[in-house]
């Protein structure tokens, strides 16, 4: 294993610089860290460019580390720095930021992101997509980087098991809707209807919105709009939260 002790090391500075999106938009690599997030990048077909691992890692935890891939060994000290979160678990990939080719299908279901904002929000997202078996998630363009520490954190794991669709436009969506899809989006207005009446047997595109603003008007004229009962005094259901509860009745109505 290659040695890195020092925080001027190029290699240092470079995985530091991809927690920044402009890095990561100008590199085309991006960063998932821990040993779950790092076999799974592993085992998918995306291509990891480089494994960091702390010494301690390396001296204390078993990993098979492939023989066509650099590894670097780096002091305890600089491979905290080097990471996103405050206690890393000792090893992080570098993986190149892949185009993904999509057809949408009529027969399999999807989410569409519309200016979810958190990262965290938008990893649990995908990580219930990949549960509840969801083709794709489709996100637009104001949407948090699917590519951001956070987001791949939050996944965990699920990052590489669902396709991700990077700046699916309004007019794309709607494109998706003439092909026969029914957009069913959640909002509290008078004119929703229970979630739970909602027909999801049908081709389906679950639309999310914004934390603060829900979806946006142009997207939600598009879709039938739909609401989850809340019996306590809270205003609203967090995201992710709200995303589980309605890809799990498709599910459900499906099974």
């Amino acid at each position: 294993m290659l040695e890195i002790t020092s925080f001027s090391n190029n290699k240092f500075k470079y995985v530091k610089s991809l927690a920044m999106k402009k890095a990561r938009d100008k590199n085309g690599e991006y960063t998932a860290e821990g040993i779950k997030s790092v076999r799974d990048a592993l085992a998918s077909e995306r291509k990891v460019t480089a494994i960091y691992a702390s010494r301690s890692f390396t001296e204390n935890e078993e990993f098979d580390y492939p023989d066509n891939i650099p590894v670097y060994r780096v002091s305890d000290e600089v491979f905290e720095k080097m990471c996103d979160t405050k206690a890393p678990q000792g090893i992080l990939a570098v993986i190149k930021i892949e185009d993904v080719s999509f057809e949408i299908d009529l027969k399999k279901p999807y989410v569409y992101c519309d200016a979810v904002n958190d990262p965290g929000n938008l990893g649990t997202i995908i990580r219930t997509a990949d549960a509840a078996g969801f083709d794709a998630v489709l996100l637009s363009p104001l949407c948090a980087d699917a590519y951001s520490p956070k987001t791949v954190r939050a996944s965990m794991g699920s990052f590489f098991n669902v396709r991700i669709v990077k700046d699916v436009t309004a007019e794309k969506l709607a494109s998706y809707k003439e092909k026969g899809f029914t957009l069913f989006g959640g909002a509290l207005t008078k004119d929703s209807i229970d979630y739970r009446r909602a027909d999801m047997t049908l081709p389906t595109i679950i639309v999310l919105g914004n934390e603060a603003n829900g979806i946006s008007g142009e997207v939600l004229a598009m879709c039938e709009k739909v609401k989850i009962p809340i019996a306590g005094k809270a205003e609203s259901l967090n995201v992710g939260v709200a995303a589980g509860i309605l890809m799990y009745e498709l599910l459900r109505q499906r099974s």
